[in-house]
């Protein structure tokens, strides 16, 4: 049976540690000085090397040499020929115990392995303990693997490997060496497969046992940007690859392959979110699924999309040119093969539109994790974001006044700052992509960042302070009402069917719905808690009056109307609270 290609080119020397030179140097150099501590910690992600790093340390401390060049102590160049060596490269040394702490996390199991650490070496001159994922002990077992570490035997070193470092108690940590494992590259992980791809041809064909293999370099850098930062994972894929593609391996193969969504779908979603087409954008989720995407993947690889997006409006305010882009995106991992496409898709998608997107789809990942139908979440957060008067959350209301106040300071016609040759810079100022349109009030979609003149715009001022209008109070309503039931629970319940109709000379008309809203709205302080709403929320004071809806009594002319209103009978108000809040009466307790 064919070995698989992990197995194959996993490290067996310092030397051989890719993108983890500071471990291997720090390693090194305690062993040739003879300054190995007891126990250590590997932490980091997935596949970026402890187990191997630990395996190697363990060859380091246990190498006995040729017999043309014996060892005669620990060595940082581990011959990898001795019997030590091989055993322990081949994972059947007496000396080398590895242990999984995922499925022997139990007091007994730690009981057991500190009975017999009391045992010398079989055969080497230390014993290495290689504790895997060793997070997952319970609290009982930490605490008897506590008093081994205090006064370990000379002979014997802990390794304790683990992806979460931050559920190993304290009292563990403080008496280990940490080392933290960074997630690599993706330049270097792609080099790495260059070099593994190049010893595979270079093997006879009836060793490698398949035909050459011939890839794409742009396959291979795609393969190492999903991957995740994980060498295993990487060379798993490429192993994968190897067998799936017939021919010269391609990144459409890679796509393939991994189920990964074609970065054309990704452009397209994102033209259709920010063009505020819901019908097409759901359309769109059918489309994925006649093709039998994952959904989980395809946010996945959407978020990563919005992501580049993100970094890319942020650095070119930094880079003075295309190249010093380039280089910049280097650093922060950005596709430079699609750059000259991501570059006008970031002018026409304001900044904060994006993290608004990039926010919506991270609360539908976790809505998924918890068991939600992925299918569904997808389409609310599309949705969501090409509508955004359906989400009622603070933020989403808050975002949608702050688009609004931004599109009434701006003058009309004018032109956005471009970046390069069209790209829009937000500020206060800034007319919205597409105004949000209420069933009060549409508003045509704004003009995108393609229509303005590209040529020399204005530095941003500060914009003007808004002139609050009946429709800007209208919008605003939702956002009031919050406000105001944070400060009075009854008041928000009799606003909650009325509607603003009325604004001339600071004073706000506001329309109730019955008779009994009305007469307790005009109880003394409703007004000032409301007038304190509406200024929290739009920054200027309005007065409100309370007035009837069309259809119920007129306003009372007189003193006596007022007080027949006030003093209705007690039984009458009952009834009527009862049909116009849909409510119960409690009984009473007493």
């Amino acid at each position: 049976m064919k070995r698989s290609l992990y197995r194959e080119y996993r490290p067996q020397t310092f030397a051989e540690l890719v993108g983890q030179d500071h471990v291997a140097r720090t390693l090194r150099n305690a062993v040739e000085t003879d300054a190995v501590a007891h126990a250590y910690v590997f932490a980091g992600p997935r596949g970026t090397g402890k187990t191997s790093t630990a395996r190697i340390l363990a060859k380091a401390l246990n190498c006995v040499g040729t017999a043309d060049a014996p060892v005669e102590g620990p060595t940082a160049t581990p011959c990898g020929v001795c019997r030590h060596c091989v055993a322990i490269a081949a994972g059947v040394s007496l000396d080398v115990i590895e242990m999984d702490a995922a499925s022997n996390r139990s007091i007994d199991d730690v009981r057991d392995l500190r009975d017999k650490i009391a045992f010398a070496p079989v055969d080497g001159r230390f014993k290495v303990y290689i504790i895997d994922e060793v997070h997952m002990l319970t609290r009982e077992a930490f605490n008897a693997l506590l008093k081994t570490l205090e006064e370990p035997p000379a002979n014997v070193v802990f390794v304790l490997a683990t992806t979460e470092p931050h559920k190993i108690p304290e009292t563990i940590i403080s008496r280990c060496q940490r080392f933290d494992f960074r997630r690599p590259q993706v330049r270097d992980i792609a080099r790495l497969l260059a070099t593994i791809v190049e010893r595979e041809n270079a093997r006879p064909g009836d060793e490698r046992g398949g035909p050459r293999i011939e890839i794409q370099e742009a396959a291979l850098a795609e393969i190492a940007r999903h991957s995740q930062g994980g060498f295993r994972d990487a060379i798993g894929i490429l192993d994968k690859l190897i067998t799936y593609s017939e021919g010269a391996i391609k990144p459409v193969d890679v796509l393939e392959a991994l189920g990964v969504t074609d970065a054309d779908l990704l452009f397209e979603i994102t033209d259709v979110v920010t063009e505020r087409r819901t019908a097409e954008a759901l359309q769109f989720v059918q489309r994925l699924a006649n093709e039998g995407t994952d959904y989980s993947q395809f946010i996945r690889d959407l978020l990563r999309h919005l992501r580049q997006l993100f970094l890319l409006q942020h650095l070119e305010e930094s880079a003075r040119d295309e190249a010093s882009l380039r280089a910049l995106g280097q650093t922060v991992e950005l596709d430079d093969q699609l750059l000259n496409r991501l570059l006008p898709q970031a002018n026409n998608l304001p900044p904060r539109e994006v993290i608004h997107f990039i926010e919506t789809l991270g609360e539908a990942q976790r809505e998924i994790r918890d068991g939600l139908d992925a299918r569904l979440q997808l389409e609310l957060a599309l949705v969501k974001v090409t509508r955004p008067q359906l989400d009622h959350s603070a933020a989403a209301l808050e975002e949608r006044l702050r688009r609004l106040e931004a599109g009434a300071a701006a003058p009309a016609g004018a032109a956005a700052k471009p970046i390069r040759a069209a790209r829009v810079v937000e500020t206060e100022a800034t007319p919205a992509l597409a105004p949000v349109a209420t069933p009060d009030d549409a508003v045509s979609p704004g003009a995108t960042a393609a229509e303005a003149p590209a040529a020399t715009a204005p530095p941003a001022v500060e914009p003007p302070e808004a002139e609050l209008t009946l429709e800007r109070v209208k919008r605003a309503w939702e956002l009031i009402l919050q406000r105001v039931q944070a400060s009075s629970v009854s008041l928000y319940a009799m606003l909650r069917d009325a509607r603003p109709s009325g604004l001339e000379d600071g004073r706000l008309t506001v329309t109730m719905p019955s008779d009994f809203a009305l007469t307790r709205a005009r109880d003394a302080g409703n007004a000032e808690l409301l007038a304190g709403a509406i200024e929290a929320a739009l920054g200027q004071l309005l007065l409100p009056e309370f007035v009837p809806a069309t259809g119920l009594a007129a306003e009372p002319a007189g003193a006596d109307q007022a007080a027949a209103a006030h003093n209705m009978d007690f039984t009458a108000l009952i009834k009527q609270a009862k049909g116009t809040f849909d409510a119960e009466e409690m009984p009473d307790d007493s």
